[in-house]
């Protein structure tokens, strides 16, 4: 694993760690904080490094994140029918863990999580 990667990995977990009192529970904070660290994508030339892990060490604040709902879904498995959420940014899609029994449930949840992130992002 390079430099990168390893200071990318390590900041995530600290984030987790930091947004937990934040959220409901440690699924969402890792969820938030996965959001957070991707929204930066990944630096290609060797010369951008510093600027990404300058960015890198500024999260949450700063962060380039903008995280929508990108969809509420039912899932069906056998007996346990329940609905899920994924949620979206310009670097792709991120599927919460969580299972809720009702639709309304899901779609309070997703709310609730984006205003919890973005308050994050937006805190001074």
């Amino acid at each position: 694993m390079n430099k990168v990667a390893g200071r990318r990995d390590e900041k995530q977990r600290q984030l987790a760690e930091a947004l937990e009192p934040m959220f409901a529970v440690a699924e969402d904070a890792n969820l938030a904080a996965t959001m957070l660290v991707m929204a930066l994508g990944h630096p290609v030339e060797e010369e951008d490094q510093w600027c990404y892990l300058a960015a890198l060490e500024r999260l949450p604040k700063g962060s380039t994140a903008n995280p929508r709902l990108l969809l509420v879904s039912p899932y069906d498995e056998e007996a346990d029918r329940h609905w899920r959420v994924a949620f979206t940014d310009a670097h792709g899609s991120h599927k919460s863990s969580r299972r809720f029994p009702t639709e309304a449930e899901a779609n309070a949840y997703a709310t609730d999580f984006l205003v919890r992130l973005r308050g994050e992002i937006n805190r001074p």
